[in-house]
């Protein structure tokens, strides 16, 4: 059973989504508060880059985006997640000021999505999914050509054509034409083109598709950077890359907002560190040494079915071990558990975290909300 409840980090009208079914750890009771405390702090001091009230977009009978409210920060990298269908896509084109909303209301840097669409093109770096670029046509002659479109010229051009090509690492090869690059580099050249002017809003749909590992790895660095100064607004599948460069998180599911939260919140949801599986030479959850570090909620021999207690007495001496599954106590860590182990003379094999991946948490969200197909 799902259940809606209002966030304390959101707007007022604004809801999350919190499955029971999502809580395979317990929340953590500092983890909740300090990720609370993080974004009550952050949203007191930077200003709204994006604020959407019950923004809604159809296509012909089909309602895409199903009156979404959502404010975002001027600052920071936010990762927008949902599954294929989910209205991740349209809602990203309004904020871009490519589609007009049919109902609601959206504001981005201040400026009306359906009076002032100029002035909010004027303030956003859109980069979709693959970089639009005319094959026959140099990476420096696309950035001339952007930098004229965005009202520059003369000396002021050429220094923010030359400090974006250096940021995204495109300048040794800014003479050649964008038809003979790989995947990659073109990736790179579009980023570059969505820098000029310093937009306050960025946009990036799937923009890592075709990086190689090197590449991926500068190019999230870039972000966490650009994040510093204005939003990021980052579109993909890979919740690895969106654990490693975002600071909050926006789940879509059939056109509706499903969950808002900090990217610490999410993670607390995967039991914030504090879920565990051991494995010993002798059963450890009566030891009372260890009951104050831990709970251990289930034991057994290793090879032994679920829920027997029972050794058996042919098992080999490889396999003389149990397997104990539990979560730390507040404040406790798996260092202070390895200590305790030590210091009673109990031989491990294995002690290693048994949170639920992130992976596990979104469509476990998604499910709940009626999203998956």
């Amino acid at each position: 059973m799902a259940r809606v409840i209002p966030s304390p980090r959101d707007p007022p009208g604004t809801l999350s989504l919190v499955s029971d079914a999502s809580r395979g750890t317990p929340l953590g009771a500092d983890a909740a508060r300090t990720a609370t405390a993080q974004v009550a702090a952050r949203e007191r001091t930077l200003p709204v880059a994006v604020r959407a009230r019950d923004l809604t977009k159809r296509f012909g009978s089909v309602e895409a985006v199903r009156s979404v409210s959502f404010e975002l920060p001027g600052q920071g990298v936010c990762g927008l997640l949902g599954p294929n269908g989910a209205g991740k896509t349209t809602t990203i084109r309004m904020i871009a000021g490519v589609l007009l909303p049919d109902a609601g209301s959206l504001e981005v840097a201040g400026h009306d999505a359906s009076s002032d669409g100029a002035g909010l093109r004027a303030s956003v770096g859109y980069l979709p999914e693959s970089a639009p670029l005319y094959p026959e046509l140099t990476v420096r002659e696309h950035m001339r050509f952007r930098a004229s479109l965005r009202g520059l010229s003369g000396r002021g051009a050429r220094a923010a054509i030359d400090d974006a090509m250096e940021r995204t690492d495109v300048a040794r090869f800014a003479d050649r034409c964008a038809g003979t690059l790989s995947k990659g580099m073109q990736q790179r050249a579009g980023l570059a083109q969505t820098l000029l002017g310093e937009p306050r809003v960025l946009i990036l749909d799937e923009p890592s598709v075709g990086l190689d590992p090197g590449q991926t790895l500068a190019f999230r660095a870039l972000v966490r950077e650009l994040g510093k100064s204005r939003l990021v607004l980052l579109s993909s599948h890979l919740l690895a890359e969106v654990e490693d460069v975002c600071t909050e998180l926006v789940l879509f599911a059939r056109g509706r907002l499903v969950a808002h939260e900090s990217i610490e919140s999410f993670r607390a949801r995967a039991g914030g560190g504090r879920a565990f599986r051991l494995e010993s030479d002798r059963p450890v959850a009566h030891l009372a040494a260890i009951t104050e570090v831990a709970r251990i909620t289930e034991e057994r021999p290793i090879g032994a079915a679920a829920g027997s207690s029972d050794r058996s007495a042919d098992r080999s001496a490889d396999d003389a071990w149990y397997a104990s599954i539990g979560e730390l106590r507040d404040g406790s860590s798996r260092g202070d558990l390895a200590h305790v182990l030590r210091g009673a003379g109990v031989a491990v094999r294995a002690l290693e975290s048994a949170d639920a991946r992130l992976e596990e948490i979104f469509v476990s969200l998604v499910a709940d909300s009626g999203g998956m197909r």
